[in-house]
């Protein structure tokens, strides 16, 4: 039986019985509502009007039967009006508030947005059309009602409009009514101004709607404007670093990396979420690394730098926190890149655990293994010459993971150092190789340590193993070209490229040199009459001043608190490594006045470097390793004084002995000779000597074994006799004393804001206890 015809007219039909005045239609039967009509005269219902669908009063049998050649689907139907309604409710609440703020052509166009969908008097339904199966997805059913106003609300972000309108960052916290209003790139004028751009309609407003769609939405809406990306990217020495990050230097060097420019431009078009969620990272960490004279207010971004850096990171959470969307190569690089910037910041615990996704995510795709069937690109449409292999992505994770395990005291997340096939490896570079070298070795220190830990009395053959990575790592060096271990001159480099590759050796030489000496760090003060760990302590002493000199070279120029932050983790374990070397001598070893002296100025000018980054920057780690620095210099002042006196003079009176509170770990008494002072006391105030620890008194005594018959021993310096001792934290107190700041409820996944030294303190002075 035909329908109602929108002029009125009706064909003869069979009329069902009804009550008297009942005056309704079977569509707003179906929706329970009241069917009402504008005048007696009008022959469809107001809501189906404003709906759009088929008025057929309850007289007649509802005909629902589809068209000759049509399929029905009426759970499509009620799906798409559950949606209709969805949609009005929450334009009903929302719009309303946003034009009230609303002026000019923008509210006349989002009030043009939101008209009804129904059919005016001139603009009826075609007869013979089947209204009821509209789809609201089409474009001339999106265009107006609902959806649209829905997607026309003014929800820009304020750095886009102007720091004087309102507006907010989406979260990963908000729900898909707040997140999801689309952002599209801005326009700007000659002068470099923003503008607004107009709002979109028709075909142009039509979206996909779906999940990737409203992350794509807020991710775009977190973008500074174009004109401050290219001016951000072309100041940024991390430009370079961002886009290469996860390739080899292999493919660098073979034009396979991309390209610092490439950074300015947005995907664009109807692109996977990952592809923006990696832009922004990488835009992020560009932002990060500009130097601290960089004029942002210049940039007329409308926001600050630190809050459009939260943008940018919060909507790129958005994404690499939804596992739904993670699982592509772009997945991975995306975690790498989230996990730089973090590292950067000085948060190596959120760092290590993002790495950890990574890893796992790296791992379920079968890379460990070498099995590629589910490595895949979410861009088909990309360049593969231009895509990073899975087995460099496999390295550039487990080396990120191996790396930070090791700085934070922590257990490798896997086993095995297989990357790609021996066919592949031909290509590798000798800082490819280096850094394959590396991320072996560093597991196997990691597993040195850990079986310590689980079992001390296997000292010979943990220090056996010692040995054997300490041959590993001079092999590594061996593979180095000629000249490449000379210290780096990066401040005559005025490319950013050139910049940027000198800059990758020095990091390559200070994580090179930091492997070095925790490798023999636990060996150094150890058993001191014995010549058999003289060659730990030499090999110590000699990475921690090449580390130094690399160091303070590469702060000369670089004073950005969060450029290359493992950096200064390195630059605070050498100079604590140095300064304790200092504390006693062994038997065979001679100390010249020349080469103290060289090491206490070396050590000094490595304070001062970190105390201008933290001046600079306001750097609270590096704040706070100037003063654990500054704690241990007098003990090689002692050993400068010790040197100039005569074997008969008195020991000195001023003496200072050390304490250090290290959360997780427990305290660090530092006892020099000739001195009684509050380290040699416990926290109780009762007196402690060196041979008066028992139980929980984890101590390595530094004083020399009994006189053995023989040839005159060189002069002892009052330093001789020093000790050093860890005391671990009982049960009552696990994570500190509160008077320092460490309490019952101390956070584990704090920032650096709150914790600066994220547990590197811990995991290095955990290496002098029992027999390391």
């Amino acid at each position: 039986m035909s329908d109602r015809l929108p002029d009125g007219s009706e064909p003869a039909a069979k009329r069902r019985k009804v009550r008297k005045g009942t005056r309704s239609c079977w569509e707003c039967r179906r929706r329970k509502i009241k069917c009402h009509f504008g005048s007696q005269d009008d022959v469809i219902c107001i809501g189906c009007k404003q709906r759009g669908t088929i008025c057929r009063s309850q007289e007649f049998d509802d005909d629902n039967a589809p068209e000759p050649g049509q399929k029905s689907d009426p759970p499509l139907a009620r799906r798409l009006d559950r949606l209709e309604q969805m949609m009005e409710r929450i334009v009903d609440r929302i719009v309303p508030d946003e034009m009230a703020a609303a002026s000019g052509p923008v509210s006349s166009q989002t009030d043009h947005a939101r008209r009804s969908l129904s059919p005016s008097s001139h603009d009826m339904p075609i007869p013979g059309r089947r209204e009821a199966s509209v789809d609201v997805l089409e474009t001339s059913a999106t265009s107006e009602g609902p959806i649209a106003a829905l997607l026309a609300m003014r929800h820009e972000p304020s750095h886009r409009r102007g720091a004087s309108e309102p507006g907010h960052m989406p979260t990963p916290a908000m729900t898909v009514a707040g997140s999801s209003t689309p952002s599209f790139p801005p326009s700007a004028t000659t002068q470099g101004v923003v503008s607004r751009p107009p709002t979109r309609t028709g075909a142009q407003l039509l979206p996909p709607l779906n999940q990737n769609y409203w992350v794509c939405t807020s991710v775009r809406g977190a973008f500074p404007p174009q004109l401050a990306i290219k001016a951000i990217v072309s100041a940024s020495p991390g430009a370079s670093y961002a886009a290469a990050m996860c390739y080899s230097d292999a493919q660098r060097l073979a034009g396979k990396a991309e390209a610092a420019a490439s950074l300015v431009y947005i995907p664009i078009g109807n692109v996977h979420a990952l592809l923006l969620a990696k832009r922004a990272l990488q835009i992020l960490i560009c932002i990060q690394q500009l130097p601290p004279s960089f004029d942002w207010e210049a940039l007329a971004v409308g926001a600050p730098m630190k809050e459009t850096m939260s943008r940018l990171l919060n909507a790129a959470t958005l994404v690499t926190s939804n596992d739904e969307l993670m699982g592509y190569a772009e997945g991975i690089e995306c975690l790498i890149l989230q996990a730089t910037y973090q590292a950067n910041c000085g948060n190596l615990r959120r760092a290590w655990v993002t790495v950890r996704r990574a890893l796992g995510l790296a791992q379920m795709m079968g890379l460990d293994k070498n099995r590629l069937g589910a490595f895949r690109s979410c861009d088909p449409k990309a360049n593969p010459v231009h895509r990073t292999s899975a087995p460099v992505l496999w390295l550039k994770v487990v080396s990120w993971d191996r790396s930070l395990s090791l700085l934070l005291g922590l257990s490798a997340g896997s086993q095995g150092n297989q990357y790609g096939s021996d066919e592949a490896a031909k290509s590798d570079t000798a800082m490819d190789r280096l850094e394959k070298a590396h991320s072996a070795i560093s597991a196997r220190i990691s597993e040195r340590n850990d079986n310590h830990q689980q079992d001390p009395t296997r000292h010979p053959s943990i220090y056996a193993l010692t040995q054997d990575i300490d041959l590993e790592l001079e092999a590594a060096s061996s593979t180095m070209p000629l000249g490449w271990w000379d210290c780096p001159r990066t401040g005559l480099l005025t490319s950013q490229t050139s910049l940027w590759e000198a800059t990758a050796r020095s990091m390559a030489q200070i994580h090179h040199f930091t492997l070095v000496m925790l490798l023999h760090v636990p060996y150094m003060l150890r058993d001191l009459a014995s010549p058999r760990y003289d060659y730990s302590k030499t090999s110590c002493v000699a990475a921690a001043r090449d580390l130094l000199t690399r160091f303070a070279s590469f702060r000369a120029h670089n004073t950005s608190a969060y450029s290359c932050r493992r950096v200064d983790y390195a630059g605070l374990i050498a100079s604590m490594t140095l300064c304790l070397a200092y504390l006693s001598k062994r038997r065979t070893e001679s100390w010249e006045k020349s080469r103290v002296q060289e090491d206490s100025e070396l050590v000094e000018m490595a304070r001062r470097r970190m105390d201008h980054v933290a001046h600079v920057n306001g750097d609270r780690l590096s704040r706070e390793a100037v003063g654990i620095i500054g704690q241990l210099t007098p003990i090689i002042d002692k050993a400068i004084v010790s040197l100039e006196k005569s074997p008969q003079a008195p020991i000195p009176t001023e003496i200072r002995d050390m304490r250090f509170d290290v959360p997780c770990l427990g305290t660090v008494n530092i006892q020099i000779a000739g001195s009684l002072s509050s380290s040699a006391t416990d926290r109780h105030g009762h007196r402690r000597h060196p041979s008066s620890a028992t139980g929980a008194f984890e101590k390595m005594a530094l004083s020399h074994a009994p006189h053995i018959p023989g040839p005159p021993e060189p002069f002892k310096s009052p330093l001789d006799a020093g000790f050093l001792e860890v005391v671990p934290y009982n049960e009552q107190l696990p994570f500190g004393v509160e008077e320092v700041g460490f309490s019952s409820q101390f956070d584990f996944m704090a920032g650096a804001e709150d914790w600066a030294l994220q547990g590197v303190d811990a995991a290095y002075w955990s290496l002098f206890e029992g027999s390391l």
